[in-house]
């Protein structure tokens, strides 16, 4: 089967647009066409369902995609296991959450592309947060991701990277702001300023109040989490978010402990436990630890 043909699959299916795959390709898109037609032949199956509008993947193609990652990977290490110095190649796909600081990204990618310039490194971000990270994850689209780490599911293994302890973080002059402490009750009829269902900080705070059989009201919701406290700065409602993040809109906002828990979520690296990572993942992982950054929250 020509390894060619399956790197052209596995971008076409992590960008679902012909236009896309075929400029991080650099082929035409008549050449990335008639290389799926062909691969499509030798697979016997169609793996794409096109449209006018749109391109999805099959259940044929869901299934074959974890499958070409894998064939790819083992011909790299077959032709490294000859070739001088074992360089790695191929595609390594990151995923990211909107707004993370924390890791320096940028530095983090041209130390890993100076170290393996063969690798084609391509960093994604989701539009679902860490719920969307861990689907492709489970998926095969995306190999390692930035997440929120608070998990359970054997199907993954997550390297930590920083815990975050919750507050409630709310403007100056709220009648919260001189409190000590205050309950999930105290805050209850309150108006949430939060992120979309699916993301990680959001998850681990709906599950607060689900254990408290309490409900709430979310006015505004945004993917980036360092964008909140604006938000709360401006008298838009309420937060829940690491007490770090208080200083952060540039107003004094006060954040107050919750009485009898301290909730928290993780930061981390996470692989999927169930299939081989690339031995990109490895050397791109190893090099995490020298780019965080101590002086940013997120």
């Amino acid at each position: 089967m020509d390894d060619r043909r399956l790197s052209y699959f596995v971008t076409l299916a992590h960008e679902l647009n012909f236009t896309r795959a075929a400029r991080r390709l650099h082929v035409t898109q008549s050449t990335l066409s008639a290389a799926m037609k062909a691969l499509e032949a030798e697979v016997g199956a169609a793996l794409f369902a096109r449209s006018t509008r749109s391109v999805s993947l099959t259940e044929a193609g869901w299934a074959f995609l974890p499958r070409a990652r894998e064939a790819i990977e083992a011909l790299d290490a077959a032709r490294a296991a000859v070739e001088p110095g074992g360089e790695l190649r191929g595609p390594l796909t990151v995923g990211m959450l909107q707004g993370l600081t924390v890791v320096d990204v940028p530095a983090l990618a041209g130390e890993f592309h100076r170290r393996h310039p063969r690798v084609r490194l391509q960093l994604e971000t989701s539009r679902r947060g860490t719920e969307g990270l861990i689907e492709e994850i489970h998926h095969g689209q995306v190999d390692v991701a930035f997440a929120a780490a608070n998990l359970d599911d054997a199907r993954l293994r997550v390297v930590p990277i920083r815990t975050y302890t919750l507050q409630v973080i709310v403007p100056p002059g709220h009648r919260l702001a001189g409190r000590a402490a205050v309950s999930m009750a105290d805050v209850a009829e309150e108006v949430f300023i939060d992120m979309p269902p699916g993301f990680g900080q959001r998850t681990v705070v709906d599950a607060v109040f689900a254990r408290h059989s309490l409900s709430r009201s979310v006015l505004v919701e945004v993917t980036d989490l360092t964008t909140i406290p604006a938000y709360v700065a401006h008298g838009l409602g309420v937060a829940v978010l690491p007490a770090e993040l208080a200083s952060v809109a540039g107003e004094p906002l006060r954040s107050v402990p919750i009485v009898g828990e301290a909730p928290t979520w993780t930061l981390g690296i996470v692989v999927s436990a169930v299939r081989r990572p690339p031995r990109a993942v490895y050397a791109f992982v190893d090099l995490v630890q020298n780019n965080i950054r101590a002086d940013r929250v997120f």
